[in-house]
Formats: structure tokens, C-alpha cells, sequence
């Protein structure tokens, strides 16, 4: 006779044998469900589906109680034959139960979704806890691959992960070869003809702890960043209302709507020049977004600083930089991005404007790649170099208010984006020597214009721009193509060429060089989970 303890292994084996044989068989009628979505058919499935599996719901529970009971009647000393005889009784019903609910000749056949969410729904409500033949979570797609809880609110966590990459090849015919800067130092332009991937991006979202307790991720790698991965961003937030959500991490100053549009939906392969001039960088901060009133939104910040990202503790002072936007859509939703992708044949605007204050004290910490965050004057020179204003003197501390208005338009394929931006940069310290200036003004401005030729899928857009100062002023000419290869801005083919008749910024992302004159041309595939 066999030992008791072997017994115990073998009539657990043979109940997840069971359990397992069943969900195959269920499984097996289950597959192929309503490939298309045509309601009616898919509807009646549902709804047999559905009434099929009441009585398996029930089933389940006369198990668990049944399982109970035989627990029971081992500890009072039942022989291993009736036991057996038990278990068996309960194969039977098991058989009964897969055989009544079997569909009819020609029926459509219910999705696996259909019949497992009912056996979930009736674990839950049991037990409290998910069903033992079901995982807690599922895997879904939804632009990225999720990981989802069945049940929310008994397990609150999800996670999505999501993929972009932005190929591009650049080349660069230069005008000239040489520019110098205001204080006098000389710098080489450099030719381009090469590949690179500008924005290599893995995010990570979701929510933790409450449904309302999101989080967001986002690790970049450019390889003209020193191929370093890099928190890019990184948050936590909770929504209270659609009038409020409150942010806490490091993202987006919101200093410029192109900017906060993003680099996903841009009309060329990047920002315009002036955007790019004028606009903050990211800081670690707090901040708000909301729809307090239907159409009217805001986003309000304060953090580390107006050009902070990605800097020490030590390389950041003690001020705050305080920045906000606010938009209005009268028309109703505008929607993301630049392009009219819907075609719209209903007119939809957006207007709004944007402001921005810090205190500076930048520092030069050597690194060539940090170059971008810094203040430039008009004619691309450096704030903080020495002889930058005077001879001699060195800027180490300034104020700077930055002031944007903007306004959109989509309509029947067409699509019109314009931005002005003013900057007054005052209170200067240094050191060396007296300053000639007691404010340094600096204007400048964006517009694109862009028509979809063939509707959903191929646009053609110009868009010029300027920044002028007191120490000169920079144009660009810019037009390009666009193909939206699935109709949207997850997979996009751009061509694009700029002419540039000097640039006051330097940033890789455009690939913008300070000083630089000539034609850049760009060729880049946008590839993404989105």
C-alpha cells in the first residue's frame, strides 16, 4: 500500500491535471473569436460565452467548498479508495460541464478573452483573489506592450513599455569654413556627412499602489551624446481631477509650446532654430496640469532652473526657476502634434502663451556636450565667456524672462504653426570689469505651414525662422516632405533641407551648430511603439 504522504502528491498532480485538461479544452473552443469587428455576430458570441460559463462560475465555487470537505474527511480518517471515488465523481461533473458547454454546428466561436473574464469576475467575487487557473495579470498591446492586472483595484499595478528611434543621416554644406564669436575667440564649422541615432528611446509607464498613482520613465541614448543612456525623464504623479494632476521629477520646462509639443510630432525632422534658441531644457521640479475649464488648459512648474538638466547638486545655485503655459482650444480638441493627419473637416485652433523666470549662475563645467544649455547672445556666442559683453569680463550671474505667444491651425489637410518668442536677460554679475549693458533684449519667431497632397500619408511643409538681437540676427528656410508610412507619426519617413544664414544656438538635437552658414540637409526614419 502505497505511503500516505505519496498519496497526497498524487491526488494534488491529478487535480491540476484536471484544472489544466479543462482550461486546454476550453481554450480549444475558444480560439479563432471575431477576428473582424462585426458587432452583431461578435456581440451573440459574447453573450453565449457568457451564459456559458454561469454555471462553471458556480461550478468552481462547489469545488472549492468540495475540495474543502475532502480535506476534512481525510483528517477524520477516509480510506485512499473513497478519496478516490471522490475525486472522481468530480471528474465527472467537470466532463459534464465541457460537454453542455459546447457551442452548436456553425455557431461563432467565443473569444478567449469571453470565457476566461467570467471565471475571473466569479474568482474575485468569491475569494478576493485571482483564480488559480489565471495569472493576476495579462499581457496586452495598446501602443507598447502592457502588462496589465485583471482586477485594478485588487492589484493595482500596470506597466507599459514603449519604443522610438529617430535614424537620420545629416549633411552639411557649408558656407564657410570659420566663425568668430563676439569675444573674439574663432571656431571651426565642421562638414557633416554621417549617420546617427538621435533619439533612442525606452519608456516605462503606469501606475502603482492606486490606479490614480502614475509614473513615467524615459531613458534616451544618442550617439552623438557620447552614446551615454541618460534618465531623460522621470515622474510620479497623481491625477485628483481632470482640473489637476500634480507632478513631482524631473521633465519639461514649459517655457515654449513647441517645445512642450515634443520631438515625436514635429513638422520636419526637428525644431525650428528660433525654438530652439529660445526655449528652456528640462529641471527636477514640482509641477500642475489641468482642464480646469472645458478646452482651457494649463501647466504650471518650479524647479532647479531654467537650463539645469542633468547637472550635479553643486553645479545648481539656490533659485527657482517659475514657469507656466496656458491654451485654449475654442474650436474644440486640437489634438497632438503639428500635421492635420485627420483631415479635419471641421476647423480646430489653439492659442496660448507661455512664460518663464530664473535666476542664473551657470557654470562651465567642461563638457563640450553640455554646450547647448547655455544662454547664447543673438550672434551665437556664449554668455558666460570671457569678453562675452566687455573685454575682460565675465558674466557669472544673470536674470532671465522669457516670454512666448502662440496659435495653430488645422484644417482639411492644411495645418499652420507660429510662435513668437521675446527674452530680456537683466541684473547682470561678473567679474573683470564693468558690463556696457544693463538688459540684453532678444526676439524671434517661428511659422511652418504644412498640406497633406495625399490624405493621411503624404505632406509637404515650409517653415521659416528668425532670432534678432543686438548683436545680429539668424534666418532659416526650411522645407520638407513627410510620409506617414501607417498614417501616423509612429512610422514616418522625412526629408528635409534648411537653408541657414547663421544660427545664434548650438543643440545636437537639430543639429544646430553655433556660427554656422549653409544648407543642412536631413533624411530620417521615426520608428516607434506608439
Amino acid at each position: 500500500m502505497m505511503h500516505k504522504d505519496s498519496e497526497d502528491v498524487l491526488m494534488r498532480r491529478l487535480s491540476v491535471l484536471l484544472s489544466v485538461s479543462l482550461a486546454v479544452l476550453l481554450g480549444t473552443h475558444v480560439s479563432g473569436y471575431c477576428q473582424d469587428d462585426h458587432g452583431s455576430r461578435c456581440e451573440t458570441a459574447r453573450r453565449q460565452t457568457e451564459s456559458s460559463m454561469q454555471p462553471f462560475s458556480r461550478t468552481r465555487g462547489e469545488a472549492r467548498k468540495q475540495a474543502l470537505s475532502t480535506e476534512r474527511s481525510r483528517s477524520s480518517g477516509l480510506s485512499v479508495e473513497e478519496e478516490l471515488r471522490a475525486l472522481r465523481s468530480r471528474v465527472e461533473q467537470l466532463e459534464l460541464l465541457s460537454s453542455s458547454s459546447a457551442q452548436p454546428h456553425g455557431s461563432v466561436p467565443a473569444s478567449t478573452d469571453s470565457v476566461s473574464e467570467p471565471i475571473r469576475r466569479a474568482s474575485y467575487e468569491e475569494s478576493g483573489e485571482p483564480s488559480g487557473l489565471l495569472p493576476r495579470f495579462y499581457v496586452d498591446y495598446d501602443k507598447g506592450f502592457v502588462l496589465r492586472p485583471y482586477d485594478k483595484e485588487a492589484t493595482p499595478f500596470e506597466l507599459k513599455t514603449r519604443m522610438r528611434m529617430q535614424f537620420r543621416y545629416v549633411g552639411l554644406q557649408r558656407d564657410r569654413k570659420f566663425w568668430t564669436d563676439n569675444a573674439g575667440v574663432t571656431h571651426v564649422i565642421s562638414p557633416r556627412n554621417d549617420f546617427e541615432i538621435e533619439r533612442g528611446r525606452l519608456e516605462f509607464s503606469g501606475f502603482f499602489f492606486d490606479p490614480n498613482l502614475e509614473y513615467y520613465i524615459n531613458i534616451d541614448a544618442d550617439t552623438d551624446d557620447q552614446h551615454r543612456a541618460i534618465f531623460h525623464d522621470f515622474w510620479i504623479n497623481y491625477v485628483f481631477t481632470d482640473a489637476l494632476t500634480v507632478y513631482i521629477g524631473k521633465a519639461f520646462v514649459p517655457g515654449s509650446r513647441s517645445w512642450l509639443d515634443g520631438s515625436t510630432r514635429t513638422h520636419l525632422a526637428d525644431r525650428s532654430m528660433a525654438t530652439t534658441f529660445f526655449r528652456p531644457d528640462r529641471s527636477i521640479g514640482i509641477w500642475a496640469i489641468g482642464e480646469p475649464i472645458e478646452d482651457f488648459h494649463y501647466r504650471f512648474m518650479v524647479g532647479n532652473g531654467y537650463n539645469t538638466t542633468d547637472l550635479k547638486p553643486s553645479q545648481v545655485d539656490e533659485q527657482f526657476v517659475y514657469s507656466g503655459s496656458i491654451w485654449w482650444e475654442p474650436l474644440g480638441s486640437f489634438g497632438k502634434g503639428y500635421a492635420d493627419l485627420e483631415h479635419r473637416e471641421a476647423p480646430v485652433v489653439r492659442i496660448g502663451t507661455s512664460f518663464s523666470y530664473g535666476s542664473e549662475k551657470p557654470q562651465d563645467t567642461g563638457d563640450s556636450f553640455a554646450e547647448e544649455k547655455f544662454a547664447r547672445l543673438s550672434d551665437g556666442t556664449r554668455l558666460i565667456d570671457s569678453g562675452a559683453l566687455a573685454p575682460g569680463v565675465t558674466v557669472n550671474s544673470f536674470d532671465i524672462y522669457v516670454w512666448a505667444i502662440d496659435a495653430a491651425l488645422k484644417y482639411q489637410g492644411w495645418s499652420a504653426n507660429a510662435e513668437y518668442y521675446f527674452r530680456w536677460l537683466t541684473d547682470f554679475g561678473a567679474t573683470g570689469g564693468a558690463i556696457p549693458h544693463t538688459q540684453l533684449y532678444t526676439d524671434g519667431f517661428y511659422v511652418d505651414v504644412g498640406k497633406m497632397i495625399v490624405p493621411h500619408h503624404l505632406e509637404l511643409v515650409g517653415r521659416i525662422s528668425l532670432v534678432d538681437g543686438f548683436y545680429g540676427d539668424s534666418w532659416e528656410y526650411a522645407a520638407g516632405v513627410n510620409w506617414y508610412i501607417n498614417g501616423k507619426h509612429s512610422n514616418k519617413l522625412t526629408f528635409d533641407i534648411a537653408i541657414l544664414d547663421g544660427s545664434p544656438t548650438r543643440n545636437s538635437g537639430p543639429n544646430f551648430e553655433a556660427g554656422m552658414d549653409g544648407v543642412l540637409y536631413r533624411l530620417q526614419w521615426q520608428i516607434a511603439a506608439y
